[in-house]
């Protein structure tokens, strides 16, 4: 399979529409429930359900990118192709350690049945300032990567197409 950067910008787009989404519906829905009635955390129902799969997907495939413009000789073809790449790489990363520490800490408060509403109220605060740190991230992250993509439109098709990236950056 070719590693396309739309594929990398589709999955980004994805995830973070999921955390717009999770910001804007989920969390004032959880904030409505009872303590300890949230769906487990592999649970259909589950946000990290849907969202974990994306994820690994997404990481695994941009930096399968890096290494192939590092190996394709990218910046010998178009400098700062691999500085682009990388960096969208590195806040894709950071994203996703984001929101393993927001799993691991703040998620196991939504389904304790012995939490105040009160201590849910305050975690929920945690979570969405956590998330709003994701979001622009991968923000962050998508421009990173769509800066590249417009410098590689310019590169002559022949040259773009020796990135064995696909479509040749378009």
């Amino acid at each position: 399979m070719r590693e396309r950067p739309g594929l990398v910008l589709l999955l980004m787009a994805w995830w973070g529409f999921g955390n717009l989404y999770e910001a804007v519906t989920v969390i004032p829905w959880l904030a409505t429930l009872p303590p300890g009635s949230m769906a487990g955390q592999l649970e259909i129902g589950s946000p990290l359900f849907y969202f974990l799969p994306v994820v690994i997907c997404l990481l695994v495939l941009v930096w399968v990118l890096v290494i192939r413009l590092i190996r394709g000789g990218a910046d010998g073809i178009m400098s700062g192709s691999v500085r682009s790449v990388r960096g969208a790489a590195m806040l894709v990363t950071l994203a996703g350690i984001t929101t393993a520490i927001l799993v691991i800490t703040v998620n196991p408060a939504f389904h304790d049945p012995t939490a105040t509403i009160d201590a849910i109220r305050a975690t929920l605060v945690i979570w969405e300032v956590g998330n709003a740190l994701r979001m622009t991230l991968l923000a962050s992250a998508a421009v990173f990567l769509l800066g590249w993509r417009v410098r590689l439109a310019d590169v002559a098709p022949v040259q773009a197409g020796s990135l064995q990236i696909g479509d040749g950056g378009r």
